[in-house]
């Protein structure tokens, strides 16, 4: 009866597959046995995969921080951002910080994290604030606490562009630009992004991991690709077709 209603589904266009299979089958295999998996399948176990977050969590590491927060609240956070704590009205959860220009002493009545993360907000640094971001960063973490920082990555967009392939799934650029635009300027708007939010700067997994050393306060920083066991969408990976993720611990 499974294998005719499976057979059924699969006729449609569905598929069913158990969670516990998605885990722990190899992509190949996955994707061997589902072909409708077939360049998606690295997705869908990222999805699957519990990753860092289950791994702290296991382990009662549950105390997190979130920079630049926007409006998405999940557990086991604390989030700082530039808004008005009026405004954001999460008392006890959110807390209007500039990390660029944070003083020791607003840092030290944050206390102490397990986790740091920063989805989509490192880019809106300069350089030479990002490193000022990550050294007060350092002054948070526990021993051996992990920093997170996904940003879009460079490489990606720039064999967005080359292949023809730039203005496809990247309509929030129509935000700034006509959608008849040439490639170059979709490309723009990945560098500069919009006049409210703007980028101050490009990385890729190369850039992320160099910051990471100048600032000579973290160990084992490596990219976190979506095959990796630590990776989860959309946790570490919250725009996986874009992303670059590195994760480091406190020296």
């Amino acid at each position: 009866m499974k294998q005719f209603l499976s057979g059924i589904l699969d006729k449609l266009g569905f598929m069913v597959v158990t969670k516990r299979k998605i885990k722990t089958y190899q992509l190949a295999k996955l994707e061997q046995e589902y072909p409708m998996l077939e360049d998606k399948g690295v997705f869908i176990k990222a999805r699957a995969n519990g990753g860092i977050k289950e791994k702290l969590v296991a382990q009662g590491k549950t105390r997190w921080l979130e920079i630049g927060c926007g409006g998405t609240f999940d557990d086991y956070f604390v989030y700082i951002d530039l808004f008005p704590e009026t405004l954001v009205n999460q008392k006890g959860k959110y807390y209007r910080l500039d990390m660029v220009n944070a003083t020791d002493e607003s840092l030290q009545k944050l206390g102490k994290f397990d986790l740091i993360r920063m989805q989509h907000v490192f880019e809106h640094f300069t350089p030479e604030a990002g490193r000022t971001v990550l050294e007060n960063c350092a002054k948070l973490l526990n021993q051996d606490g992990y920093i997170l920082i996904s940003t879009p990555d460079l490489r990606k967009y720039i064999g967005f562009y080359l292949s023809g392939q730039i203005r496809n799934n990247f309509d929030w650029a129509l935000n700034r630009i006509p959608r008849d635009s040439p490639n170059s300027f979709y490309f723009s708007v990945f560098s500069h992004s919009l006049p409210f939010e703007k980028h101050e700067w490009c990385y890729d997994a190369e850039g992320l991991l160099y910051q990471l050393e100048t600032v000579g306060k973290f160990k084992n920083a490596r990219e976190i690709t979506l095959e990796d066991e630590m990776a989860n969408v959309p946790f570490t990976h919250n725009r996986p077709n874009e992303d670059v993720c590195v994760l480091a611990q406190l020296k």
